[in-house]
């Protein structure tokens, strides 16, 4: 089945939905036991946090992590109402006080915040690697307490691709857990576990609900390890809300048209950008000129529409917002992966590894609006910087 029928039925069965095209919204924490035995058998699987409750067994919520483990073709799938409540669970699952996990420096600025102001407090070190250099030793960063490896390609901002199969090759040797978020790519472009990963973090906020209307996130896990991350999720008791469940159900079916146009219209800015005279890189896996460009080529089926672009001379804080003040499509916000362009202005300052830019870093979300009118907005706003 293709990928465009597989998505408009996905989970979904008419039937059960008594003739409804889409599923119902279930909301409620109890359920009601059909027989005596059946709270019995129950009250026997409370350790694996899988029993006969709100939480762990709303209807919406099982068709929601079929369709999503049906997308990644893993073995079971678990719904948190962020991006954010998804990523925090591998490291609850998988560590103890004294243990290690090893990070590639280029992550999700809030994936580092929680691992240096919370994961640090129960007693585990974090380990940051650089993407390109350290790759090539990465078997020497392991250390005797490295319990986790949690890794995002492409990196946060500056989009750097890392090869993940020599990565996961290395960890399953030494019985490693590996996680990554698959954010950027979603299950159209990319799917880790033929990667090797055992375990994907996928913001659902962004590009499987597609609208900008909701939070959700999703964890995708191999049958290995899927159970821990099921037993952890619950005993946390990270679980979303039921519209928001409803509405990443509808968002699916039109999932591989959005991240087709929006990824031409990416890389149409992208190629325009390359050649302006005042940008010095563009950072978009797609491209030639990027670094690891052939192992994206290799890992990936597409890009998404989220790359950055650095500029020839550093330009100070009015002259940037001079150039936002000329925009009119493109909006300042942050949480892409919607109809709507955006633009931010990233920070690179946490980061272990320092940059070498020349110039200001500028991130760009190519929507859902005309490619013509998004490029003719990006170089309008250019023009404020001459």
């Amino acid at each position: 089945m293709k990928i465009n029928t597989k998505l408009t039925k996905v989970s979904r069965d008419v039937k059960k939905q008594k003739g409804f095209i889409n599923p119902g919204i279930y909301k409620g924490s109890t359920m009601i036991f059909e027989t005596f035995e059946d709270y019995i058998n129950d009250v026997k699987n409370d350790d694996d946090r899988s029993t006969l409750y709100g939480i762990n067994k709303n209807p919406s919520v099982d068709q929601l992590e079929k369709a999503v483990s049906n997308l990644y073709n893993c073995h079971d799938t678990v719904v948190a109402p962020s991006g954010l409540a998804a990523l925090i669970v591998p490291f609850f699952a998988f560590l103890k006080q004294g243990d290690e996990v090893l990070i590639n420096d280029t992550v999700y600025s809030p994936t580092r915040t929680f691992c240096e102001t919370l994961l640090k407090n129960y007693g585990v070190t974090i380990n940051y690697f650089q993407p390109f250099t350290d790759i090539k030793k990465f078997e020497k960063l392991i250390k005797p307490k490295t319990k986790l490896i949690y890794l995002e390609s492409p990196g946060t901002a500056t989009f750097e691709i890392l090869d993940i199969p020599k990565i996961t090759k290395i960890a399953k040797r030494k019985k490693i857990p590996t996680v990554m978020d698959n954010t950027w790519a979603s299950p159209i472009f990319c799917n880790p576990i033929k990667l090797g990963i055992n375990i994907i973090i996928d913001a659902g906020t962004k590009y499987i609900n597609g609208h900008s209307d909701i939070l959700i996130g999703f964890i995708s896990s191999d049958k290995k390890h899927s159970k821990s991350i099921r037993i952890a999720t619950k005993t946390l008791g990270i679980c979303p809300g039921s519209e928001e469940v409803y509405l990443a159900l509808r968002g699916l079916p039109t999932l591989n048209l959005r991240m087709k146009q929006i990824q031409d219209n990416a890389l149409k800015m992208a190629i325009k950008l390359s050649n302006h005279p005042l940008v010095e890189t563009v950072y978009h896996p797609a491209l030639q000129t990027t670094i690891n460009h052939h192992i994206w080529k290799r890992d990936f089926s597409g890009s998404s529409g989220l790359f950055a672009f650095s500029l020839k001379k550093l330009h100070s804080q009015n002259k940037i917002k001079k150039m936002f003040s000329k925009l009119k499509i493109f909006k300042l916000g942050y949480s892409w992966g919607g109809y709507d362009s955006l633009i931010t202005f990233p920070p690179l300052s946490k980061r272990k590894f320092k940059s070498q830019l020349k110039g200001n870093l500028i991130r760009v979300y190519c929507g859902l609006e005309d490619s013509e009118d998004q490029i003719k907005d990006i170089i309008t706003g250019l023009k404020a910087l001459q």
